[in-house]
């Protein structure tokens, strides 16, 4: 095409597109974020949206100022196109996680700030952008997840409400009381300072195991995590000591061995729990059957003494 042939006046007409075009693709930008604060739209989302839409206006007074110098933008659009499909075949996985961005921002799961645990990885959210949720862990670390992978797998959001519970296992004798035993751990975690400000704690029995009684405590504490942690461990601390205190014992796993009557002492019966095990007489066998190293199998030929 011979721009020679173009007049003046449609030089300056398309150039004047072009500049409205410009002008009102920078009002709606600052119209968009100026809108942000009341619809409660993250700043992040808000970029995005802005952006796609200057690009839109920018095209769109494009194709306008062509059409004044009397292009045939038909063909231009059509191999536009194409080319689009193309790219967008090739970037699928980039505009996959733009896309899962616009997702994670429009619906608001998490926000800078918030305690997360995703694809394995734990920790803060520092950043949201286009291309991955930034993670900084709990151990200093900055860790990069897709937004397509966060939006496909399970995201715990751990900060969403002030307090989260905890679950505290452990085990009693079985001579132990009981309801005593509930009482006292029950006042003591309830006046614990690490524990103050959340819902009250309380202590169940939940069955009864192999070598003791379960109970669980379950604690409500801040859903932060280094205080959480602070949390735990001080209420781990204060039921060991407080079943120290009350002559409370915490049962060890128990063998028992059972030397077997009437058979001449052949044979010896072994409980682990609620496994039982056959070996010589007079041997102490572990739960894969072999002899233990404190004591040794009776000599051939030499009999045992009851």
């Amino acid at each position: 095409m011979d721009f020679s042939d173009i007049a003046t006046s449609e030089w300056v007409s398309a150039g004047a597109t072009l500049l409205i075009g410009v002008a009102v693709s920078f009002v709606i930008t600052r119209s968009i974020h100026t809108a942000a604060k009341p619809l409660r739209m993250q700043e992040d989302l808000a970029k995005v949206i802005s952006r796609i839409a200057r690009a839109l206006i920018l095209v769109l007074a494009l194709v306008l100022a062509l059409e004044q110098l009397n292009v045939k933008v038909g063909p231009l659009i059509g191999a536009l196109g194409i080319g689009g499909v193309l790219v967008a075949l090739s970037l699928q996985p980039v505009l996959g996680n733009l896309v899962g961005s616009i997702m994670l921002q429009a619906r608001r799961p998490i926000r800078k700030g918030d305690q997360i645990h995703s694809n394995g990885q734990s920790g803060t959210v520092i950043d949201i952008n286009g291309r991955a949720v930034v993670l900084k862990t709990f151990d200093g670390e900055i860790v990069h997840l897709p937004n397509l992978k966060v939006l496909e797998e399970a995201l715990v959001n751990q900060t969403s409400d002030e307090h989260r519970r905890t679950l505290i296992p452990f085990q009693v004798s079985y001579d132990t009381d009981l309801r005593a035993t509930q009482r006292i751990l029950v006042k003591k975690l309830r006046d614990l300072d690490a524990l103050a400000g959340a819902p009250q704690a309380d202590v169940l029995v939940t069955g009864f195991g192999e070598s003791g009684i379960d109970m669980v405590a379950r604690i409500w504490h801040f859903s932060e995590e280094l205080t959480s942690r602070w949390a735990i461990s001080e209420s781990a601390i204060t039921i060991r000591e407080t079943l120290a205190e009350a002559g409370i014992t915490i049962p060890f796993p128990q063998r028992v061995l059972h030397l077997g009557q009437g058979l001449d002492h052949a044979t010896a019966e072994v409980v682990t729990g609620s496994q039982k095990s056959q070996g010589p007489a007079g041997l102490d066998v572990n739960a894969n059957g072999s002899p233990t190293a404190s004591e040794s199998p009776t000599p051939a030929g030499e009999q045992t003494s009851s």
